[in-house]
């Protein structure tokens, strides 16, 4: 089955927290029709043009609020469709309520389908991530079994090595038996979400496409 990519989990609605949301070039060219556009297109709230001007502060720049706001509506245009509202979904990324009334029905449609997917895809992939996680331990617990087992040959230890040894066979074999019992459960909980995951793509691949 074609392995689906969660490209992230949350919206990038800014950079980094402590930095500055523009940089002073950007600033001083002051072209508030391409940032107004470009923050509603990526489904940024009003409240992005405060951290403009507190970035702009400093070099003596006030946002012209009028393009920026303009602009930024027409970015809405592009980022509150059904298609991008499914993107947004599928990514796990949040939803800021930018969307006006008249675009935002649409929006959420393609964002409930795509969070159905980014959730299968995630179950999917914990699945698979607690398997091998098991699978891996019960391999190093049988390692292990076969090193103590190599040790109780030695025609030289005492009764209590011996019986300490035997004790801790014991313990790996039984922690061997229930970390591949761990890898059961998983391996069935991977197959579950991978049905679905198909499912969801047999659903869904003739509205949006491939993803």
């Amino acid at each position: 089955m074609r392995r689906l990519q969660i490209l992230g989990l949350a919206v990038a609605v800014g950079t980094l927290a402590g930095c500055a949301s523009m940089s002073q070039e950007a600033c001083l060219r002051g072209d508030w029709v391409g940032v107004g556009y470009g923050d509603g297109e990526a489904g940024r709230p009003q409240s992005r043009l405060d951290d403009h001007a507190k970035a702009c502060a400093k070099a003596g720049v006030v946002p012209d609020a009028g393009a920026y706001f303009q602009a930024r509506e027409q970015g809405l245009k592009m980022y509150c469709t059904q298609d991008r509202g499914f993107g947004e979904g599928r990514n796990g990324n949040s939803y800021q309520g930018v969307c006006p009334p008249g675009g935002e029905g649409a929006f959420l449609v393609g964002y409930a389908d795509g969070r159905l997917v980014h959730d299968a895809v995630e179950r999917l992939s914990r699945a698979e991530s607690d398997r091998d996680s098991a699978d891996h331990r019960a391999e190093k617990r049988d390692r292990e079994a076969r090193g103590v087992e190599d040790e109780l040959r030695n025609p030289k230890l005492t009764e209590e090595q011996t019986r300490e040894l035997r004790d801790r066979l014991n313990r790996l074999r039984s922690e061997r038996r229930d970390a591949i019992e761990e890898g059961r459960r998983a391996d069935w909980a991977a197959r579950e979400a991978e049905r679905e995951v198909s499912e969801l793509e047999h659903r869904f691949g003739p509205r949006y496409g491939t993803w």
